[in-house]
């Protein structure tokens, strides 16, 4: 009988611990990621849109990983995963994709902005080529 009771508290015990440990995405626009960068430049600004749209305009210092490749993810677990990112692509539906994979993957701090590069050229931040 004893047995019994302890399997749900194990279920419990366990539950709460992968809670605890699981990460979480911060969600932003680009006018306060904008805010972000100016105040500190600890942050990482990853652009998972093609080498294409990257070659148009990006933000300043902005690193590319192209999510559609087959090679995307391997190449972002290769990134440090305790620095803070800032992930964005064109509107929100690839950076979705990046943002899972790094909340899964033991990425601590990761911001994923909203409003993608639309926002930003909408919002007339500067980017560079």
């Amino acid at each position: 009988m004893k047995f019994k009771a302890a399997i749900p508290i194990g279920i419990l015990l366990f539950s709460s611990f992968m809670a605890i440990n699981a990460q979480s995405v911060t969600e932003t626009n680009s006018k306060e990621v904008y805010t972000m960068l100016q105040n500190t430049k600890k942050w990482v600004v990853l652009d998972v849109r093609t080498a294409g749209e990257f070659s148009q305009g990006h933000i300043k210092g902005a690193i590319n990983i192209d999510i559609n490749q087959p090679d995307a993810l391997t190449s972002i677990g290769k990134l440090d995963h305790k620095a803070k990112y800032i992930v964005h692509c064109r509107t929100n539906r690839r950076s979705k994709i990046a943002v899972d994979y790094m909340t899964q993957n033991g990425f601590k701090t990761v911001y994923q902005m909203m409003d993608g590069m639309n926002g930003w050229m909408q919002n007339q931040l500067p980017t560079e080529k």
